[in-house]
């Protein structure tokens, strides 16, 4: 069981990102307020970024890579669980951070680093819209009455009309076992699982 002080760490990491959902506001790549959450908003379509056009290749990095970060985060959660010191656990849990998992598990499915937190952050915004429209059984959770307009806007939208069309194609065939192991990771890293 984690200890004391690494529960209330997760719970206030649960309810920061829960806050930066609900805001609307798109997250940027050296945004470090969801750490131990993917990045799951992509550039936003409003501001003009598009999100990125990965391939089934880059789907097949996603899966090998989400199943490592899932490794690493259970790995770094043991650390933290048997850590002696502050300052361990604190090392241990910023093991567990997306900043750091997220990188290396790139690294050891033999992805491009940019590649795949790029394929990371547009398919993980998808999950997370389908999660919030209720179409997938996901963790999160969102006060729709309370949700800025932007939000309001994006939960209105079929998150795939935001993909290029290869790249709608290719998530929708592979829809079922890629949101299950995005629903896996966020149980573990954004509800402390």
């Amino acid at each position: 069981m984690p200890s004391t002080a690494l529960r209330r760490e997760l719970v206030a990491l649960s309810c920061l990102i829960t806050v930066v959902a609900c805001s609307g506001k798109a997250e940027t790549a050296t945004d470090t307020s969801q750490s131990a959450a993917p990045a799951a908003i992509a550039a936003d379509p409003a501001s003009g970024d598009a999100p990125f056009a990965f391939t089934a290749a880059d789907l097949d990095a996603y899966e090998r890579g989400m199943r490592k970060e899932i490794e690493l985060v259970l790995a770094a959660k043991a650390r933290g669980d048997s850590a002696k010191t502050p300052a361990e656990r604190g090392a241990a849990s910023q093991a567990g951070f997306e900043t750091t998992t997220a990188p290396a598990a790139a690294q050891a499915v033999g992805a491009s680093v940019e590649r795949y937190e790029a394929t990371r952050r547009t398919v993980n915004r998808v999950f997370q819209t389908l999660d919030f429209q209720g179409k997938i059984p996901g963790p999160t959770e969102l006060d729709t009455a309370n949700a800025s307009p932007e939000m309001k806007q994006r939960l209105s939208v079929d998150p795939f009309s935001e993909l290029p069309p290869a790249s709608a194609d290719a998530l929708r065939a592979r829809l079922e076992p890629l949101s299950k192991l995005w629903i896996e990771y966020m149980t573990l890293v954004a509800v402390a699982g």
